[in-house]
């Protein structure tokens, strides 16, 4: 939802109905435990595990002092690069971490590390001057927040944690694990997570950037230099709209662009917001707005009512079709995307299953189930063929 659009009463009272609705830095002398946020409730996420013996790497006879700790990424045979990444559910993805000592000198297991764009020579981590080493993750605290309504709009903070990674500790490199664990697994290996690297040299721990790395203006999330990585199902439009699973659901999600829009950055998305964004990651220039506007980028294949026999039937009497996994199912002041066939083949009733987001983070989840079951329903398709499928 555009923020112009919620200055519109009319729409806000719509949207308030439905879905179109300090973080800490590493401490210089702590023992070895995980970075957390200073978010109440935040000692949960494990501040009190000491890292055991087996986390220290490094060489003995090293000298100098770490001064900066990053998060590198490489998808299959890639260059490793800070930058968010994004890979298919069949595609390895390895976390490196990469060390600075003294400023100048690199160490990572890397086997080709680039920063800011530049190729960086490195030497492996066990030649690094002696550290502890673990790895926690950056995810959100709740599955469901809101921006406000038209008169009190702002974009909420999203409570992010950093969680500790079990059996992470001294590892130079790890496979990331999107699945969250402070909100529901909807994607079970699917969906976005961010990621830290803490170094422990003696009395001092630094650390990648964390909850801290606020973007600030405009954005209830945290920036780039957060490691962020998306792994999706497959390449079609409901596997790229599984890179949003995990991530909580806003309500009034919402960007000064599309491009800076929190669900283009996946921080989360309303309802409307997520539909788009598959399309986006399709190549569609569709931009990002509320559940009103999409009749305007969709065309209509089918309308009606669900009957008591759970079947969808238009004013006649005949039932809806079950057009193709990838179509929108649009409800007033709500919209999913039919993912599956699941009750009477071929028409669409309540049993069939559709992906949404809904005061939760993304899932797929029976129509019955949805809340949105009793209400008129249309059936659309993204004028831009979006090669939908399974």
């Amino acid at each position: 939802m555009r923020l112009q659009d919620m200055r519109l009463a009319p729409v806000a009272v719509a949207l308030a109905t439905a879905c179109s609705s300090a973080a800490s830095a590493p401490s210089p002398g702590g023992a070895p435990g995980p970075v957390t946020s200073q978010s109440p409730g935040a000692a949960r996420a494990g501040a009190a595990t000491v890292a055991p013996r087996t986390s220290r790497i490094g060489d003995p006879a090293a000298t100098g002092t770490i001064t900066k700790v990053v998060v590198v990424a490489a998808v299959g045979d890639a260059i490793a690069s800070e930058r968010p990444a994004y890979a298919r559910a069949d595609q390895t993805v390895t976390l490196y971490a990469a060390i600075q000592i003294d400023g100048k000198a690199w160490f990572s297991d890397a086997p080709v590390l680039q920063l800011a764009g530049k190729r960086v020579p490195a030497q492996p981590l066990a030649k690094a001057p002696v550290h502890e080493l673990r790895w926690n993750r950056i995810e959100p605290a709740l599955a469901n927040i809101s921006n406000g309504d038209a008169q009190t709009f702002h974009y909420e903070p999203i409570d992010y944690r950093a969680t500790l990674i079990d059996g992470s500790a001294g590892r130079p490199a790890i496979t990331p694990d999107v699945r969250p664990t402070l909100t529901p697994d909807h994607g079970d290996g699917v969906g976005t997570m961010r990621f830290q690297a803490v170094a422990t040299q003696g009395p001092r721990t630094l650390a990648s950037p964390g909850p801290e790395a606020r973007r600030g203006r405009a954005s209830g999330g945290v920036t780039d230099a957060v490691m962020r990585i998306s792994i999706r199902r497959d390449d079609t439009y409901l596997g790229y709209l599984t890179e949003m699973y995990g991530q909580p659901y806003i309500w009034g999600s919402a960007g000064t662009s599309d491009k800076t829009h929190e669900s283009e950055r996946l921080e989360g998305s309303d309802c409307a917001d997520f539909v788009v964004y598959g399309a986006r990651r399709m190549g569609a220039t569709i931009p990002y707005s509320w559940t009103g506007a999409l009749p305007s980028v969709t065309k209509l294949l089918a309308s009606g009512e669900r009957a008591a026999d759970g079947i969808y039937r238009d004013a006649k009497g005949a039932p809806l079709p079950f057009t193709r996994a990838g179509d929108l199912v649009l409800f007033p002041r709500h919209v999913g995307v039919l993912s599956e066939d699941r009750g009477t083949k071929g028409v669409l009733d309540d049993q069939d299953v559709m992906m949404h987001t809904l005061f939760d983070s993304p899932k797929a989840q029976a129509i019955a189930d949805s809340g949105y079951a009793d209400r008129p329903v249309e059936v659309r398709r993204f004028t831009r063929d979006l090669r939908q499928g399974r």
